[in-house]
């Protein structure tokens, strides 16, 4: 399930390198404790791996960038997207954005003035844009040091690496490996990708804006609506959207 929440404002200026500070926003949305630790802390286990299961978009809504203050700065209203694998946390998000008429983004007081829910209806076919950047990478080890690799929207590493995610994903809610030998076909189609380069805390994270066809088993692609797909979905990377876009429905 997701919801999209509609922020107005007053004044909305952030520094261009905001996922932190959403990040920090949405954790402190959920106010039971409980599952706040788990999803920060503990998240789903897949072997070594861990997999928080939710994400979210950039701002979505015009904006100006001050480029000497390295700054961002939002007219009118803008909406911001989280989307999870546990309706549960979306129902706590709902609850306590609608007991609030003012909230803290950074330094900003912003109002939310309209919440909308929306899950995705069953289908084995949906076609993605990107509200965040997806990245994809791996990690070689060369003369004694790791070295992160990203990958571009062209190359086969790309789309496996996606699919591989995905699986990985299943297993660590369902934990049944008998039933995750799903296929599922991804197909980049967006005609120019915009590579864009976001510094987290101190990391540079290379992801790209575009599109895709996704094809499979409706659990799945559910699974990828909700949760996100590549990496770092829970710090603002790989939230995707119908194409046909359920922004605005009541």
């Amino acid at each position: 399930m997701r919801v999209y929440i509609n922020f107005e404002f007053d004044k909305l200026e952030l520094p261009v390198e905001y996922n932190h500070i959403l990040h920090a926003f949405v954790l402190n949305l959920i106010e039971d404790d409980e599952l706040r630790y788990f999803i920060h802390e503990e998240g789903y286990r897949y072997q070594k791996r861990k997999y928080k299961m939710y994400c979210f978009s950039r701002l979505l809504g015009n904006f100006q960038l001050n480029q000497d203050r390295k700054t961002i700065k939002f007219h009118e209203s803008v909406t911001l997207i989280v989307s999870s694998f546990d309706d549960n946390l979306i129902e706590l998000l709902v609850d306590k954005l609608s007991r609030f008429e003012t909230l803290h983004l950074g330094e900003n007081k912003i109002r939310p003035s309209k919440i909308t829910l929306f899950d995705l209806p069953p289908t084995n076919f949906i076609q993605v844009s990107t509200k965040s950047p997806v990245t994809v990478y791996s990690t070689i080890e060369e003369r004694g040091k790791k070295i992160t690799l990203y990958h571009n929207p062209e190359s086969e590493d790309f789309i496996r690496i996606l699919k591989e995610n995905l699986k990985r994903k299943y297993l660590a809610i369902f934990g049944d490996e008998s039933e995750s030998n799903f296929d599922i076909e991804i197909q980049h189609v967006g005609e120019q990708p915009r590579k864009v380069v976001v510094v987290y805390k101190g990391t540079r994270i290379s992801g790209w804006l575009t599109s895709f066809d996704l094809k499979g088993p409706y659990q799945i692609l559910k699974l990828a609506y909700d949760t996100g797909i590549g990496s770092k979905n829970s710090i603002g990377f790989g939230c995707i959207e119908l194409i046909s876009s359920p922004l605005g429905r009541s």
